[in-house]
């Protein structure tokens, strides 16, 4: 990873709430981001696929990560989901992919796939940027 990339890890962090949910930061660079996490009992429902909250946050994570990445600091405004089937198998992915910025405005397009590379879900989220540079994420 870039340096951009390490400190964008080290400045997310801070978000607990991703860490408890064993959300991580597989890769990121100016045309994506992915994040995964392994499936475990903690995260299903009580028909035993992944809880849609989880998706959710997987998929918000991505655009987090990939906004930031390119746009510091960028605050999610808008997000829609469509979930497609269940969450299953060993370990869900979000791939992340801007697909338009105007102003201080961007929108992305986030894909969850399970195991099987089939698609879960797919989000579109609409981020506010923030100005601020990169060197910012360190703090």
């Amino acid at each position: 990873m870039t340096k951009n990339a390490e400190l964008l890890k080290k400045f997310f962090t801070k978000d607990e709430y991703v860490a408890l949910s064993g959300i991580t930061i597989d890769a990121v660079d100016e045309d994506s981001a992915v994040v995964s996490v392994k499936l475990e009992n903690k995260h299903c429902n009580a028909n035993g696929f992944a809880q849609g909250g989880l998706i959710y946050t997987l998929a918000d994570f991505a655009f987090a990560v990939l906004s930031n990445y390119k746009h510091p600091a960028t605050v999610t405004q808008c997000g829609n989901i469509s979930y497609l089937r269940p969450g299953t198998g060993e370990k869900l992915v979000a791939t992340a992919r801007e697909v338009e910025r105007a102003g201080h405005n961007s929108v992305c397009e986030v894909v969850i796939e399970n195991d099987d590379g089939k698609t879960v879900a797919i989000a579109h989220f609409n981020g506010f940027i923030k100005e601020m540079d990169k060197e910012n994420l360190s703090k």
